[in-house]
């Protein structure tokens, strides 16, 4: 068990104690790039992935979340945000979105504060470790700006790893905080599956520490409230597994398996695939900008540790279990085929978590080194994000510019002047933007392209699984219903069979002409 030492905060504020001004600066710098990070958030443009996610999310009791709105992730993502959308009663879905992906980004640094703190780490390990999480060049594009399951697991990781430290800092084991520890990385799981790997450590940081307890302490006061909290945590997952198997596992396990694979293999967009291009992939993010940084920061730490206190120091159980998760999220983002960025955030916040971790590990002249290189490292963090958050702080000046206010309004506006009235029904393969402009959507579309481009590839056995269209029969699919009005996303070659079928059946093109507009809409013939 680690006790923090008493001369931890003074020594490693060191750099910082008694210069006021410094600290403040400090401080001060980080809560400016938060709100800059805050306005790219709000202001940065829609990416087909969430329409997944918000669209879903929209049409929750409208059908089967699997088997009707086509979605193929855990489910907790849809539930929360349907949850937000219903209370709310808000119609500006995707905004409404991004401000909770803000409010997890502001859930991270809160606990990643709380754990420096109980850590003793400092201030200047406190900011070096936020720093390096806010400005990621990684996170502050599509991975941490969008509305999708990528961040909200990355920001649970924090709550969860506070509640487990202070679970088990203790001679016994505190079954409340393990409970919570439990619960935390459950949902975390149920949003994204990539974080599976957690449950592993969880239960193993229970089994080596604290070394003061006994065995029955352990599994009594440990690993039986961590398993509680866990399964209650998994119930909008085990509910759907339990109750549709064949559905639950075509639309998650499979598509990514069979479909996406299929999908892939014939689709001639950019992606990565081979085993070398993942590597290149992996070293262009993880050596990198303020992941280098980190990754710096970690080692010179831990080499200052092991040459003050020996390296039999560098095994306490807390640098252990996020040793090794950092390994694991290394492993894991070289599974999914092809790769994309967002596959490589996994290790990114336990590398961040290791910087506090270590630096209230520290004593003495090394401490006090420390110091100065964790605040050096925390301000080359920042530079290195000034041009996106600086731009995301311009972005506050003009807030009905935002895409995410802008486009729904533009689009309404459009629908009106050409006749179509607010609850209209409108074919899109963007469905968030006719949603957010006040129309309603085909379910079959409720996924946006997702399961309507891979619907070819569905073997017999799994099509009863699926309510969608596929290009083939996208023309005798709007026939039998025709739409109100066709929504085209310019910026999406599969969407241009939308805007043949609309021509071809004498939609007239509604809203303002020109190259800059990022849609094309078409209202049916009177």
């Amino acid at each position: 068990m680690h006790t923090p030492r008493d001369d931890a905060a003074p020594t490693m504020d060191a750099a910082l104690q008694g210069q006021p001004f410094w600290r403040a600066l400090g401080v001060g710098a980080l809560a400016i790039a938060v709100l800059g990070l805050i306005g790219r958030l709000l202001s940065y443009p829609l990416n087909r992935d969430e329409n997944m996610f918000v669209s879903v999310a929209q049409m929750l009791g409208s059908g089967d979340l699997y088997r009707d709105l086509g979605y193929n992730h855990l489910p907790n993502l849809p539930y929360l945000l349907g949850g937000i959308f219903a209370v709310t009663g808000s119609s500006g879905y995707l905004l409404t979105a991004r401000l909770l992906v803000a409010a997890f980004w502001l859930l991270a640094l809160f606990f990643l504060w709380r754990i420096s703190r109980n850590e003793a780490a400092g201030l200047p390990a406190f900011l070096a470790a936020a720093s390096v999480l806010v400005g990621s060049t990684l996170l502050l594009g599509e991975p941490g700006m969008l509305a999708t399951n990528n961040l909200i697991p990355v920001a649970l990781v924090f709550p969860a790893v506070f509640l487990l430290f202070r679970g088990l800092d203790e001679e016994r084991p505190s079954a409340g905080y393990l409970l919570g520890a439990g619960l935390v990385a459950s949902l975390a799981i149920g949003f994204k599956a990539n974080y599976t790997f957690l449950a592993a450590f969880f239960v193993l940081a229970v089994l080596i520490a604290p070394k003061g307890a006994t065995v029955g302490q352990k599994l009594l006061y440990g690993l039986l409230p961590l398993g509680i909290g866990g399964l209650l945590g998994g119930l909008p997952s085990l509910v759907h597994m339990l109750s549709d198997p064949d559905a639950f596992f075509a639309h998650t396990l499979r598509y990514f398996t069979e479909l996406q694979t299929a999908y892939w293999a014939e689709s001639e967009a950019p992606k990565t695939v081979s085993l070398k291009g993942k590597i290149l992939l992996a070293q262009s993010i993880w050596f990198a900008n303020t992941s280098l940084i980190a990754l710096m920061l970690v080692v010179t730490q831990m080499a200052l540790i092991a040459s003050t206190d020996g390296l039999r120091a560098l095994f306490d159980w807390k640098v252990t279990i996020l040793g090794l998760a950092v390994i694991s999220g290394l492993v894991v983002a070289f599974v999914p085929t092809p790769s994309f960025a967002q596959y490589f955030v996994p290790p990114l916040p336990f590398l961040v978590l290791l910087i506090p971790v270590l630096a209230g590990r520290l004593s003495g002249g090394a401490r006090q080194f420390a110091g100065m290189l964790l605040a050096a490292g925390a301000a080359l963090a920042l530079v290195n994000a000034v041009p996106r958050l600086g731009a995301g702080l311009a972005a506050f000046a003009s807030p009905s510019a935002w895409g995410t206010i802008a486009d729904g309004r533009a689009i309404a506006r459009a629908g009106s002047e050409a006749g179509l009235r607010p609850g209209d029904r409108v074919a899109a393969l963007t469905p968030v933007w006719a949603l957010d402009a006040g129309y309603s959507i085909y379910p079959e579309f409720a996924a946006g392209q997702f399961v309507y481009r891979v619907a070819p590839y569905i073997p017999p056995q799994d099509r009863p699984f699926y309510r969608t269209t596929s290009p083939a029969s996208l023309t005798s699919f709007l026939d039998a219903d025709p739409p109100a009005a066709v929504l085209v996303n310019r910026a999406e070659p599969m969407e241009a069979d939308l805007a043949a079928y609309a021509l071809s059946r004498g939609y007239r093109p509604a809203g303002p002409s020109g190259e800059d507009r990022p849609f094309d809409l078409y209202v049916a013939p009177r």
